[in-house]
């Protein structure tokens, strides 16, 4: 073998993709080292050898999406053709990527390059040198191993006149390789003698290369670059997809853990804010989700330009941003909190709608001083934003370790609350209500008590808000219901009873059908009278007058239940609600009725109360009356109905019964 055709092979064995050169005819003219690897894999491999008729072959195994675009190569009809095919190879099944190239043979003939590729790698190679090389995608050149370079292609040619613009590779005195980015790595394979690949940028194009060198046997290299800026395009964007918000392009949970991370190994002091948008979500829901994407963006651009401190800011969920500081001291911290409020304050009005104001609660976590490590950052700002929460709109909080006894508590409370409640130590109590005139039992409330083995005795409002944010209330209500209908079913046969009896329930039960079938069920099973039945719901909730409501209204209606509006006075409810609701009592608050001698408008506003409930045609009961001097002035107005402890604490279903029903009291 001649030096030049020894070249030749030299370069075709320089792949590790199986390699045919075939000509005008379909011949096998030559092949490359690949072929050998494959172990005689069927008894066609045997026929892979040079004069071989490779196109005889494809027929007679019916590759004919093959067989047809070789011969369309042979016949000058197309230069190129690839396909993904698949085949079996020593009993399995490989994916692979077919490639033909058109090849200018001696004498005006026309070859053909058959490349098959397990790596997919679009590496072209050619019958003789020259066309081999000149056909490649990828720029080639050999040197030998005095760095002098021997062959390369018009891609190469290209490739080094833009690392080095005076680059000539027929000149001697023309800037060496040794000059190049990629010699180090060059020079590592020609010490080694062991093939070698590596990504490398050339700052001076720009862009980034697949290099790989391959070690000739007399010595020197043959070289590969293949371009994989669109591969780094790619990369760069997962990066992105992976590390920022899509949406504001701040930084996103993964990164702010990476960089608080980073801090923490070089143990950096930072304090760590952790902000929710209050009432974000209702703007989502009212004016869509494309207002509401617009006002984040809009958002993380106030939080990026405001506070005039070193900073990261980053969106980790949906309304919820993380900014962090250098700055540890509270003072200084709490300075920057207050600004940042009243800052947020001023610009919202312009971001938000008229309608839903949006507000900010902050919790602030600080290292090394409250958590030693990232986790427990993030969960203890969440904790101290929470806690913010509670307190009132625009405010923030600082971390406290006792936060986390308080959330445990909340959490073993919940966790109670889904298990069998007949185990926990939840109890019913009533309290009884007079008519003041005759001094008789005109009704009971069911109260809800728990006195718990840990923590004592909690009150009904932390219970019963766990319970409503847990998705528990309901069960809890119909506990209740089955325990005091149950008692009030066996006072009904045993000494007449038929008063009513006030159940609580929150809001969010109001739009629950299911619960209101469930009410029916109950009141048919123990066999209560429905308009001994009486519904009390909260005014301290913000009631929505939705068309699921009203019909669970005109429900309880249909089956006799009576409704009641308790805490009159103190909460959100409209005059539009009492109409809407169909009101059947209104409670007033204890709040006015501890005025009574003390305020005059408080005493104008109880006027106007029963004034307005004439009007409507409901019933009036004063709760939390303490006092004859209270009664006396309700007297006064008209109000006969009465509940609290000047007329009974709430007391057990055996007291009750032992003082008002076995006597005859009612």
């Amino acid at each position: 073998m001649d030096a030049y055709n020894t070249f030749t092979q030299t370069i075709l064995n320089t792949s590790e993709d199986l390699i045919l050169v075939l000509d005008e005819t379909g011949k096998i003219l030559n092949k490359n080292n690949a072929w050998n690897m494959i172990k005689h894999v069927n008894e066609y491999t045997l026929l892979i050898t040079e004069n071989f008729n490779f196109t005889d072959l494809l027929e007679s195994t019916y590759n004919y999406d093959q067989l047809d675009s070789i011969q369309q190569v042979l016949r000058g009809e197309i230069d190129e053709f690839r396909k993904e095919f698949t085949s079996l190879i020593e009993s399995n099944h490989y994916s692979y990527l077919f490639h033909t190239y058109k090849l200018n043979l001696s004498s005006n003939r026309i070859g053909a390059i058959i490349i098959y590729s397990l790596s997919k790698k679009h590496l072209v190679v050619n019958s003789e040198t020259t066309n081999i090389l000149e056909s490649m995608t990828d720029a080639f050149f050999s040197v030998d191993k005095h760095w002098n370079v021997t062959y390369i292609n018009e891609y190469g040619k290209t490739l080094l006149s833009k690392v080095h613009t005076s680059f000539n590779y027929c000149n001697s005195e023309s800037p060496s390789l040794i000059e190049t980015e990629f010699y180090p790595f060059l020079q590592q394979v020609m010490l080694e003698k062991k093939t070698r690949q590596q990504e490398i940028y050339i700052p001076s194009i720009p862009t980034w290369f697949e290099v790989k060198a391959y070690p000739m046997a007399e010595g020197g290299l043959s070289v590969f670059f293949h371009h994989i800026a669109e591969r780094k395009n790619i990369e760069k964007d997962l990066r992105s997809l992976a590390y920022y918000d899509f949406l504001t392009n701040l930084p996103n949970r993964r990164m702010t853990y990476d960089i608080l991370k980073h801090k923490i190994k070089k143990n950096q002091s930072f304090s760590f804010f952790y902000i929710d948008l209050d009432g974000f979500k209702l703007i989502n829901d009212m004016y869509g989700h494309a207002r509401g994407d617009a006002l984040l963006v809009e958002i993380a651009k106030f939080f990026n330009q405001s506070m005039e401190i070193d900073k990261v800011v980053a969106r980790v969920g949906g309304d919820e941003f993380v900014i962090f500081t250098d700055e540890v001291n509270k003072e200084q911290l709490s300075v920057i909190a207050n600004k940042l409020i009243q800052d947020f304050q001023q610009t919202s009005e312009s971001k938000s709608v008229p309608s839903i104001p949006l507000s900010l609660s902050i919790g602030i976590s600080r290292y090394p001083m409250d958590a030693p490590n990232t986790d427990l950052l993030f969960r203890y700002a969440n904790i101290a934003m929470y806690d913010s929460k509670k307190r009132n709109v625009n405010n923030f909080s600082f971390f406290e370790h006792s936060m986390i006894e308080e959330l445990e508590r909340k959490v073993n409370i919940e966790n109670e609350l889904h298990g069998d409640l007949s185990e926990t130590s939840l109890h019913f109590v009533v309290q009884p209500q007079f008519n003041s005139i005759t001094n008789e039992v005109i009704g009971i409330e069911v109260l809800t008590r728990w006195i718990h083995p840990k923590y004592g005795y909690i009150t009904p409002p932390e219970f019963i808000e766990i319970a409503d944010n847990s998705g528990r209330i309901e069960e809890l209500t119909k506990y209740l219901i089955s325990e005091v209908f149950a008692k009030v079913s066996s006072w009904i046969q045993d000494y007449g009873f038929d008063k009513s009896v006030a159940i609580n329930i929150t809001p969010k039960l109001l739009g629950n059908r299911q619960f209101f079938n469930d009410l029916i069920h109950f009141i048919q099973y123990y066999r209560v009278p429905p308009q001994m039945v009486d519904i009390e719901i909260t005014e301290n909730a913000n009631l929505e007058t939705d068309q699921n409501i009203l019909e669970n209204i005109a429900f309880c209606r249909k089956h006799g239940i009576r409704l009641s509006l308790d805490d009159f006075g103190t909460g959100y409810s409209k005059l539009a609600d009492l109409v809407d609701f169909q009101i059947d009592k209104l409670k007033i608050d204890k709040y006015f009725v501890d005025k009574i001698g003390k305020e005059t408008n408080a005493e104008l506003i109880l006027h106007t109360f029963m004034n307005l409930a004439k009007g409507l045609k409901c019933d009036v009961l004063a709760e939390g009356v303490e006092s004859k001097e209270q009664v006396d002035y309700l007297n006064t107005l008209g109000l006969t109905y009465f509940q609290g402890y000047y007329f009974s604490k709430p007391i057990s279903f055996d007291e009750f019964e032992e003082n008002y029903l076995k006597d005859k009291k009612l």
